[in-house]
């Protein structure tokens, strides 16, 4: 990468700028876009001011006196609001602390000067291209044992109802049963419950790109708008938990394959939602 090419890290989600935020190894943080040559033993301090560090929100970044670095820090704030709304409130005074605020959430976007809309997307399968999407089996939900949103308690609600009604349905996560990679919940079958935390505009996740990248037709909860994302011929959409259960009990082989064409065609959208950090590197490049 020349020299001339201003250069983009992410701050790791799980990595805190510390006391010291100047001493973090710039191999240490993650580079969208090609890691730069030549920085070995560098460190933030060393970033120039045409260069770009994006952080996940903390509290503390709101109140810090400072990064520990001369290159132009933006937040990407890309949870739903009822995670993410104290950054939210507190971003109406402190956005100008940072170059660029990424978000998908339009209420910031008309509060703020500086920012960028950004949908957050994601993959948690980055194998996707090269796996082996044959379908033996009709429907999987993946969930874990929390219960805190409105979504987290549909999944086990569904999860009964399907039970109860002698569904064929594979469910897994954490209280149910275990899994290794995420793709083994989705590349062998059919269908998945595809259910999001909440129901928020402009919010989709990893859960819907991931399904429709195995090849899997989403049976999906979530965001309202997703046609304005992906093409949603190849999905079953859904506002409720009847009808969830009601696209469960008309699941067959030939229903999948009417839905397939669909499917593979939303496949290059749905891979462009899935590289997140290269999307948000590549709007900062070009904002």
């Amino acid at each position: 990468m020349s020299r001339d090419v201003p250069r983009i890290a992410v701050l790791p989600n799980a990595r805190k700028l510390g006391y010291r935020p100047g001493r973090i190894l710039l191999t240490d943080l993650i580079w969208p876009l090609g890691v730069p040559e030549g920085i070995e033993g560098q460190t933030l301090a060393d970033l120039r001011p045409e260069d770009h560090l994006l952080v996940y929100p903390r509290k503390t970044l709101h109140l810090r006196p400072g990064f520990g670095t001369r290159a132009k820090v933006s937040i990407m704030v890309v949870e739903p609001s009822v995670i993410h709304g104290n950054h939210m409130r507190w971003l109406r005074f402190t956005h100008r602390r940072f170059h660029r605020v990424l978000t998908p959430h339009e209420e910031l976007l008309n509060k703020v000067s500086n920012g960028l809309f950004y949908p957050f997307g994601s993959t948690w399968v980055p194998g996707w291209s090269s796996l082996d999407t044959t379908k033996t089996k009709m429907c999987s939900l993946i969930a874990s044992a929390k219960r805190s949103q409105t979504g987290h308690r549909l999944r086990h609600e569904i999860v009964e109802q399907a039970q109860a009604a002698g569904l064929d349905l594979d469910v897994m996560g954490g209280g149910y049963a275990p899994f290794g990679e995420k793709s083994e919940g989705l590349a062998p079958y059919r269908y998945s419950v595809v259910i999001e935390n909440v129901r928020e505009k402009n919010y989709f996740t990893e859960k819907l790109v991931d399904a429709i990248l195995c090849k899997t037709v989403p049976i999906y909860w979530g965001c309202p708008n997703i046609a304005e994302f992906i093409n949603t011929d190849g999905m079953i959409l859904c506002e409720s938990a009847e009808e969830i259960m009601a696209a469960m009990a008309a699941m067959s082989e030939e229903d999948y394959a009417a839905r397939r064409p669909a499917l593979d065609a939303a496949e290059a959208r749905a891979a462009h939602w899935g590289e997140d950090l290269r999307r948000a590197a590549e709007l900062l490049r070009d904002s």
